[in-house]
């Protein structure tokens, strides 16, 4: 493939792209939340929106090999975004039974941008940099939504207000689509189209497989935290000073991962990300009232990022056909889909310490892997 001289300015375009399929992970618990005021829904039925936006998402992960490399990655870019415009108006003017039918077309369109992101990442020079920048991107500018989007579009309109808010972001956010590389490499489909065999990418797979594990707890609590939240009774503007400065701060923790690159190593930030990730879930567990439930996230927020890049970085480190990380999407499709469902049982049955504990074995999953693994880092350089 030719990719352009200005390599930074394609990963940040790509990565403007990828915010879209991170909005259907970023906004569910202010959506969720919104749609509890306005329809009166409980835990339950909230988890099932969210089991539904993941049905959607992992759809379109599941199509990405079948098509990511047989179009001009432009064109559909810009095709994908208008899909996402449409979905997204058209649920603000849904009645809540059609809500359900709405998430799955929402949660597969934001998929199928993430996936085609992700692919043209893949190709870029440096991992841990490459997916860094992107998360930095995607969460600085997600950020900037989540400040707002409680205080203007929910406050005033509710649920519809917050999905005319969502259509408004996905086309600011298209523009990214136009530095995205227009073509594709010229070699065969059907090799293109192949993922490895367990036997020459053994490792990325136990690491995608461990990586979903982690998601589908972190998920169904990112996912209900709006919801946790309101036992402390906070207000709009509370709730978009947590949300706003939590993404910031994941945005911080990606462009940390950015500059660090693999200087510190392919063992110690995940240990690193790991104890970060235990010390917030503690603090929210402990929190008395909303200020220190609200900065427990945020250092959760950074933990999980980190938590993240690296795992996504090590799936591409250990995959020289450079496929498996298509199927990072599919991670978090499955998480929305089975991790909002589990946290909402969870929360209905009134279990919200079992949810932590929950979220601390699954966060220990990757570091235990890369402790007792006795993998090596591949030829390529590690500390570029």
């Amino acid at each position: 493939m030719n990719m352009p001289r200005d390599a930074l300015a394609v990963i940040i375009a790509v990565s403007m792209v990828s915010a879209i399929g991170g909005l259907v992970f970023n906004t569910m618990p202010l959506l969720l939340s919104a749609a509890k005021t306005d329809f009166d829904m409980g835990p339950a039925q909230l988890g099932s929106l969210s089991f539904m936006a993941g049905i959607g998402y992992l759809l379109g992960t599941l199509t990405a090999p079948l098509w990511v490399d047989r179009v001009n990655w432009r064109l559909t870019a810009f095709a994908i975004i208008l899909a996402v415009i449409c979905v997204c108006l058209t649920m603000s003017q849904v009645s809540s039974r059609a809500l359900f039918v709405g998430f799955i077309g929402y949660g597969f369109f934001c998929a199928l941008a993430i996936a085609l992101a992700m692919r043209i990442l893949a190709d870029m020079p440096d991992p841990e940099r490459a997916y860094g920048t992107r998360l930095s991107v995607e969460l600085v500018s997600i950020g900037a939504f989540l400040s707002i989007l409680p205080i203007i579009f929910i406050a005033k309109f509710g649920f519809s207000g917050a999905m005319l808010g969502l259509a408004c972001m996905a086309g600011l956010l298209g523009l990214g689509a136009l530095l995205c590389p227009p073509k594709t490499s010229t070699i065969d489909v059907a090799t293109r189209i192949s993922f490895p065999t367990w036997q020459r990418a053994h490792i990325s797979w136990k690491i995608l497989i461990i990586f979903t594990l982690y998601l589908l707890a972190n998920v169904g609590l990112y996912f209900f935290l709006a919801v946790i939240a309101q036992k402390f009774e906070p207000s709009q503007e509370q709730f978009s000073l947590m949300f706003g400065v939590l993404k910031w701060l994941g945005g911080v923790a990606g462009a940390l991962g950015a500059i660090i690159g693999a200087r510190a190593g392919l063992r110690v930030p995940h240990y690193a990300a790991m104890i970060i990730l235990i010390i917030g879930v503690a603090g929210l567990l402990l929190a008395q009232n909303f200020t220190q439930f609200m900065i427990a996230s945020w250092v959760w927020e950074f933990g999980f990022t980190l938590g993240c890049l690296y795992q996504t970085a090590a799936i591409v480190r250990f995959d020289r056909s450079n496929k498996l990380v298509m199927l990072v999407p599919m991670g978090f499709g499955i998480s929305t889909m089975l991790g909002g469902r589990i946290a909402g049982q969870m929360l209905e049955g009134g279990a919200v310490h079992g949810l932590y504990i929950w979220v601390v074995v699954s966060s220990l999953l990757p570091s235990i892997f890369i402790l007792c693994s006795s993998m090596e880092p591949p030829l390529q350089a590690a500390n570029d």
